[in-house]
């Protein structure tokens, strides 16, 4: 195992201090290892022309405006990184979703997408297998939406996976002279192949059959990562599957209730506002390899991450509407800023035997009703700066359209109540900083991810000041 080469994290002392405290440094997790057990045969990388590439291409052609903001566009090249799709070819065990249970297997045909730094020195080792999320009936990328920025400044590698058969299915239909090719198992299969296709994929970053999809790029750690519908598949991975291949060296399960069994592998589960609707899932105990931290104002579906898959899926799919919603949607809370640390945290857990350190949970009144403050925001959990030091309400739930209830709730203070919380820039700024060095030192926040807190608090103007 090779033990990291990057520089001590950059969070402050009282982050370590609470690893100390908790008993837990220097206690490093067993890395998976290669073993003999089926690998996808990797072919490609699939050609790119004008009118064939990947779907939702970060390199892909001019995205259209959308209707809640100026989009995200992910500059690859800017940092050093490229992008290139593969074909996955192999033959996977059926696994009974609810016992793990090998059921048959079949052949399949499938597709990742990998984005890495194109010069091998800039490489950090460790690569992020995320399992595509098909809530919408198709591939959405959620977690490289949230951190791409974070990915490529720390040089880590991220491959999006395509395993369940409605973004295969849908994959076809969208370009069936890239795509007709794929499967992964008929109707009377449903996902049952997409555990194992999972571990085939894995091994293949490590051990390639065919091409090499990271050439001249040795691997030492992977994580899988996933977000709601994807990561209750990946705990059921975590329980049923992994025991048994052992190709994962930590998991991130993202905006999903689903129950974990205990293992010796790093597992954390980060939980926007939305995702907590009871207080007895707060209760979720941490353990020797387990966080779960909540954060408060978030959705599960956010202003970051929605500028940045509107535009794609409106490139990708002409005359999608958005959302119509009772109440302004996507908080503007920004939950990536806390994925960020987590997932520094989680390398560092592999790596060297650092436990994150763990989180205050969000507060309730009773079972069911959650503690507000006067202007209706969230008490408890992780807070961010930004809903700290309030300057509007940023709820986990909204109601209307279908999916409104993901995207939260923001509506902005009205002026006199901004101008009787902060009658003066300074004073704005100076609570803005005082709660970027808590989440900071506390192990929240990564340090380029404060200065930009920082730094959007220097920026905002109201016309008191």
């Amino acid at each position: 195992m090779r033990m990291s080469s990057r520089p001590s994290r950059r969070f402050g002392v009282a982050a370590t201090g609470l690893a100390v405290v908790s008993g837990l440094l220097g206690a490093v997790p067993a890395q998976a290892e290669p073993v003999h057990a089926p690998v996808a045969t990797v072919s490609g990388p699939v050609p790119v022309t004008d009118d064939s590439y990947p779907f939702m291409s970060a390199a892909g052609p001019d995205i259209p405006p959308i209707e809640a903001g100026e989009p995200i566009e992910v500059d690859l090249a800017g940092h050093g990184y490229v992008e290139e799709e593969f074909l996955l070819d192999g033959t996977a065990e059926h696994r009974d979703p609810r016992t793990g249970e090998v059921t048959g297997s079949s052949a399949y045909t499938t597709r990742m997408v990998v984005r890495r730094p194109a010069r091998t020195r800039d490489f950090s080792g460790t690569a992020f297998l995320e399992w595509n999320n098909v809530s919408f009936g198709q591939d959405i990328e959620i977690d490289w939406f949230l951190s791409h920025d974070y990915f490529m400044r720390e040089g880590h590698v991220w491959v999006g996976l395509s395993v369940q058969r409605v973004g295969v299915d849908a994959l076809r239909e969208w370009d069936p002279a890239r795509y007709g090719d794929l499967t992964v198992g008929g109707p009377e299969a449903a996902d049952a192949p997409a555990f194992d296709v999972f571990s085939q994929a894995a091994r293949a970053l490590r051990s390639p059959r065919g091409v090499d999809p990271l050439p001249g790029l040795d691997v030492d750690t992977v994580i899988a990562t996933g977000h709601s519908q994807s990561a209750r598949y990946l705990a059921g991975y975590h329980n049923l599957v992994h025991p048994d291949h052992g190709v994962i060296d930590a998991f991130m399960i993202h905006g999903a209730p689903t129950e974990l069994r205990e293992s010796t592998t790093p597992v954390m589960r980060l939980m926007a506002e939305t995702d907590v609707r009871l207080r007895s899932q707060s209760q979720e105990p941490d353990s020797t390899y387990f966080r779960r931290w909540e954060v408060a104002g978030t959705a599960h579906v956010g202003f970051t991450e929605y500028l940045t898959f509107a535009p794609l899926i409106a490139r990708e799919n002409p005359g999608t509407e958005p959302q119509r919603c009772d109440r302004p949607p996507l908080s503007r809370i920004p939950f990536h800023y806390v994925l960020n640390a987590a997932y520094d945290h989680m390398v560092d857990w592999v790596e060297e035997g650092t436990a994150p350190p763990r989180a205050p949970r969000l507060r309730w009144d009773d079972a069911l009703t959650a503690s507000r403050d006067e202007h209706g925001n969230q008490l408890g959990g992780i807070r961010l700066a930004e809903h700290e030091v309030a300057t509007a309400l940023n709820h986990g739930d909204n109601t209307g359209d279908p999916f409104c209830f993901l995207q939260g709730t923001h509506v902005p203070f009205e002026e006199d109540t901004l101008r009787d919380l902060y009658p003066r820039r300074g004073g704005y700024v100076s609570q803005v900083n005082r709660a970027v060095n808590q989440a900071r030192h506390a192990g929240y926040l990564l340090s380029e991810d404060a200065r930009d807190s920082r730094l959007a608090a220097l920026r905002a103007d109201h016309p008191w000041w």
